[in-house]
């Protein structure tokens, strides 16, 4: 039960964000009484810490499992990855958690922060090598590139939100890649 309460509150906070929705409609949503979910999860904050923390080992395997190769193939399957989730009309979920920031508690929050990290690292990485390999400009602040890409693919996802086609996420990084090119001086 407690695997069912994380995957249908995933779906919810994906879809919703994590104020949208109660412990009622949880309970709904799968055709159970509200008081059995504190069972597994005291208060809410459990429950979304638990929800972030899948998320972002899930995310995180995803990432994973990428193919080696050129940097910049890379990077496009990583900006693919967003435009996957916009695809299905839901949100990157801890960007969803961190639109709520002020009425998150600090477990939730632990959890942002660790994917937010764990995503700069990885990009980070990635344009640094692209950068040593001459795929990229060489005179690039690794860690600025990988927060514009973050910053404009979480974006995306809320541009899509609001009308925008879903391959946005997918066409940002077409371009984000285009602007650090080493022709692109």
């Amino acid at each position: 039960m407690r695997d069912e309460l994380i995957t249908e509150a995933t779906r919810l906070v994906k879809s919703v964000g994590v104020t949208a929705f109660s412990y009622g409609d949880l309970a709904k949503q799968l055709g159970i009484k509200a008081p059995s979910i504190h069972h597994h999860f005291r208060v809410k904050e459990d429950l979304i810490t638990a929800v972030a923390e899948r998320y972002r080992l899930d995310f995180n395997a995803l990432v994973a499992a990428i193919p080696e190769g050129l940097a910049s193939d890379r990077l496009q399957a990583y900006a693919d990855l967003f435009a996957t989730t916009a695809r299905s009309e839901q949100l990157c979920l801890c960007g969803a958690v961190a639109a709520e920031w002020l009425s998150i508690g600090e477990g939730p929050r632990a959890e942002v922060e660790r994917f937010f990290a764990d995503q700069l690292d990885w990009l980070t990485d990635e344009v640094a090598a692209g950068a040593a390999s001459g795929e990229f400009r060489a005179d690039l602040d690794s860690r600025h590139v990988a927060s514009l890409v973050l910053a404009a693919l979480e974006g995306s996802m809320l541009m899509c939100r609001a009308g925008a086609s879903p391959d946005l996420a997918a066409d940002l990084g077409a371009l984000l890649l285009t602007m650090v090119g080493p022709d692109a001086e």
